[in-house]
């Protein structure tokens, strides 16, 4: 399992936060060495608050490489005239679109090699806005199945799963079509 995905400097990306095609390939990974107990570090690059989530068909060296070309077409690719147009507004942030219509944040990052911190746009196409706890749970859910096919998502497992690896407390159901019935389709759809 990889701790993040490659992007091209100076772009900083959370791929464990915010690329669906990232955590999926790093579950058939997990799969493939069949040892889940190192996915609780993992989870915790995720976080503890709601986060978008790109799903798209963009891998993310591909996005970076968009994002770089259109801050070069923009003349904003060095850190100094970069963080002038992130304040143009005032709102220290820009949104830039992609080919595929996805919408992208650009903040300005906290590392002198990688000072263009990037995340999927609020409610953006290809993008879904989901709790941390619940992507950690489909995340634990969905690597389980892959070493331990045919075992039935009994609420007492995915329980205990969402404890031991995403220190949550626990659910009382999972529902038809709630959002984490709804990511873990997004995610066998992959």
């Amino acid at each position: 399992m990889e701790e993040n995905c490659s992007v091209k400097a100076p772009i900083k990306f959370n791929c464990w936060k915010h690329h669906a095609g990232f955590i999926k390939t790093q579950i058939v990974s997990l799969h493939k060495e069949g040892d889940i107990t190192q996915l609780k570090k993992f989870l915790l690059l995720i976080g503890s608050s709601q986060l978008d989530l790109y799903f798209g068909n963009y891998s993310p060296l591909n996005i970076s490489e968009f994002i770089i070309e259109e801050l070069k077409n923009k003349d904003v690719l060095n850190v100094s005239s970069y963080n002038l147009w992130l304040n143009k507004n005032g709102d220290n942030y820009q949104m830039i679109n992609l080919p595929d219509k996805s919408t992208w944040t650009l903040r300005p990052g906290n590392e002198i090699q990688r000072y263009i911190h990037i995340h999927p746009g609020r409610y953006s196409v290809h993008t879904l806005r989901v709790k941390a706890t619940t992507l950690k749970t489909a995340i634990c859910i969905l690597s389980w199945q892959k070493i331990y096919p045919g075992i039935n998502m009994e609420i007492d497992l995915v329980n205990k799963l969402r404890n031991k690896f995403a220190g949550a407390s626990p659910l009382k159901s999972i529902q038809i079509n709630s959002g984490l019935d709804k990511l873990i389709n997004i995610f066998n759809s992959l």
